[in-house]
């Protein structure tokens, strides 16, 4: 789940520190409000999609093979720039798929499976007012037409005024087809912080919109982001090491979590150094017309003159091990004494290949 930054500091210490120790800043606010409950909420472990170990992508400071343009972005500076870049994120997606859907349906006359994707933006605070200024801000545009809340105060939510955005209901709401018509409606429907209990309800309701993208808005399970790839993988390696058992129900539910491809992700970090002092750094993935899943995963670090460098770029979403090489490997590639052992080399390796050479003639 996206996670909001920590109170901004200006950084007192150079890369080579910073890659010490990185850490996630402060876990994001859940955006619904508690509800009592007499008894813990299910498990949802079946929905954790952790990447095989086998399977894994490697860190790689320039990825060449990404998109020119998405490496070229920087992350937001502001709350609205986050929304806005959110925002074009998701039309760019939508309207690739409308006209991709178009030509299928006259080539071959089926349609294709409906578009899932998720954005994943940093949230000060969990208030109503404050969700409903971020659906606002991020699916605003006319591309989604029906927000499902998670938390039934952010749906009522009203001081933020009208909007482009036709409805906006609570999930329960939607699945009675009160204040909507999930099946009539136009547009694509937002799940917007819709919490891990809440699973079964955001899978009907994504059945009830029929062929309508459904777009993931700060939803509170934990997913792969890469359209279900790294689940299927994790449950046929499962499977591969039982074959002497009974095939595994699949949870249609862990299915259905595991479904959406993140097409816009921004996870503010702080570092901190041996000596205590942080500066920042985020994960950052953004997608600009390209298929979601090829779309690189940014692992960036504020240097001393305050603008973001590149670190590191993945195809999967970067786990804690993931930050701590590529910001180790960075501190060391500008790191004096490194700098000096590598001309080091380079000259002795120069002198042997002239001695060679020399015999050779």
């Amino acid at each position: 789940r996206v996670r909001p930054p920590l109170p901004v500091r200006k950084p007192q210490m150079s890369l080579c520190a910073a890659a010490s120790r990185v850490a996630p800043a402060a876990p994001r606010p859940s955006s619904r409000a508690a509800r009592p409950s007499p008894s813990p909420p299910p498990s949802r472990s079946a929905t954790i999609s952790r990447t095989p170990r086998g399977a894994r992508s490697r860190v790689v400071p320039s990825a060449g093979r990404f998109e020119s343009a998405e490496m070229e972005l920087v992350p937001p500076v502001s709350r609205d720039d986050s929304f806005a870049q959110a925002r074009d994120a998701i039309a760019a997606v939508c309207a690739k798929r409308a006209k991709k859907a178009g030509k299928k349906r006259r080539s071959s006359g089926k349609a294709l499976a409906p578009l899932r994707v998720a954005v994943e933006l940093p949230l000060a605070s969990d208030a109503p007012k404050d969700v409903r200024a971020m659906v606002l801000g991020a699916c605003a545009g006319g591309v989604v037409g029906t927000a499902v809340y998670g938390d039934a105060a952010a749906a009522a939510e009203t001081s933020a005024g009208k909007d482009d955005i036709r409805e906006h209901v609570h999930i329960d709401d939607a699945l009675r087809g009160v204040g909507c018509d999930l099946a009539m409606g136009e547009g694509a429907v937002a799940l917007v912080g819709v919490a891990d209990d809440q699973i079964a309800a955001a899978r009907r309701v994504a059945e009830l919109a029929g062929a309508r993208p459904v777009v993931c808005v700060n939803v509170e399970w934990f997913h792969a982001g890469d359209g279900g790839v790294t689940f299927r993988a994790a449950a046929a390696a499962s499977q591969g090491q039982n074959q002497n058992e009974s095939s595994p129900t699949v949870d249609a539910d862990a299915v259905f979590a595991n479904s959406f491809s993140v097409v816009y992700s921004y996870l503010p970090l702080a570092i901190q150094g041996v000596t205590g002092a942080t500066t920042e750094g985020a994960v950052f993935k953004c997608v600009r017309g390209g298929a979601p899943e090829g779309s690189p995963w940014r692992i960036l670090v504020k240097h001393d003159a305050g603008e973001y460098q590149q670190v590191g770029a993945m195809q999967r979403r970067p786990e804690q091990e993931d930050l701590e090489s590529a910001l180790y490997n960075a501190a060391a590639a500008k790191s004096k004494i490194n700098k000096g052992i590598g001309l080091f080399r380079g000259l002795a390796d120069k002198a042997r290949n002239a001695v060679a050479g020399g015999g050779e003639k």
